[in-house]
């Protein structure tokens, strides 16, 4: 395979695109669509999770030079074996490799770190995303792990040449979402404070990473407002030609009744309602104070 000079392999699965949000946000939506273009698949897990999850690869990485790095490594390589795995029947990376495959990779990796953190980060990651991508028959792989948006900077040294797109969605649709889950907070108003928190590490990381590598994206934009636009625009971020058949998907499958716009106004009482309303108009004043832009009113 062709090489640059660095000695790493130069292909299709060097130029990833990373899909996050604040969960709950529409980054599956995004994940979808992109995965019915003929030249991009979504991986199998659709959230690989161990390279942007808390205490994952780039975590580490990002702490190689520092007393507590190799410690942070180790955790990474603990996650990895024991949380994202296997994470559920169909869910995780034993769905493309064996066990013995990732032990090995992890071993070199630990072994490698201390001298060339980066270079150990990258065969690692590398080696695993391969397994992946020929588990789903990917020339080039979309992930839609939520952190994406919170660790999009964290993500350049282990690839170049990647692109994310942040989704973002009215908090208060995101939090009567997460109340209907059997993970994250179960309560409205733990889940706007965990949003506004969300926004804010979002908000960092973008403004952290390079110009022209990170795409933020309203929900509301692409499922109602400005749906040719924000496709089209998906499309130029990805560098990626006009497909029929992501555009007839689109079409047929993301509408704005599936998106739920506006459905923290149906899922609670009139008080609880305004007393939504009311927290998350003061969260979206700290987040405006920041210079961070607010998601469309659903």
């Amino acid at each position: 395979s062709p090489s640059n000079c660095s000695g790493v392999v130069v292909s299709s699965l060097l130029n990833p695109v990373f899909v996050g949000g604040t969960g709950r946000s529409g980054s599956t939506i995004v994940g979808d669509l992109l995965d019915h273009h003929p030249a991009i698949t979504l991986t199998r897990p659709m959230e690989v999770r161990f390279i942007t999850g808390n205490n994952g690869i780039a975590d580490a990485l990002a702490k190689a030079d520092k007393p507590a790095g190799f410690a942070a490594a180790e955790l990474a390589v603990e996650r990895i074996l024991n949380r994202w795995f296997d994470r559920a029947e169909n869910v995780g990376l034993h769905t493309s490799m064996s066990k013995e495959f990732v032990l090995e990779k992890t071993n070199n990796y630990l072994e490698k770190f201390p001298v060339n953190a980066l270079e150990a980060t990258r065969t690692l990651t590398y080696s695993i995303m391969e397994k992946v991508a020929l588990g789903c028959g990917a020339k080039r792989w979309v992930d839609t792990t939520p952190a994406n948006a919170r660790k999009a900077n964290l993500i350049a040294p282990i690839y170049p040449n990647y692109k994310v797109i942040v989704v973002v969605r009215d908090g208060r649709d995101v939090a009567a979402s997460f109340v209907h889950q059997d993970f994250g907070p179960s309560d409205v108003f733990e889940a706007l404070a965990q949003w506004e928190q969300r926004m804010i590490k979002s908000d960092q990381a973008i403004k952290m990473s390079a110009a022209g590598v990170v795409l933020s994206l309203d929900l509301q934009d692409l499922v109602f407002a400005a749906r040719d636009e924000s496709l089209n625009v998906i499309l130029e971020h990805c560098e990626l030609e006009t497909s029929p058949e992501m555009r007839d998907w689109f079409n047929a499958t993301v509408t704005a009744e599936g998106a739920h716009s506006g459905r923290w106004r149906r899922d609670f009482d009139e008080s609880t309602c305004d007393a939504i309303d009311e927290v998350y108009a003061e969260s979206c004043d700290r987040l405006r104070e920041l210079g961070i832009a607010i998601p469309a009113s659903g």
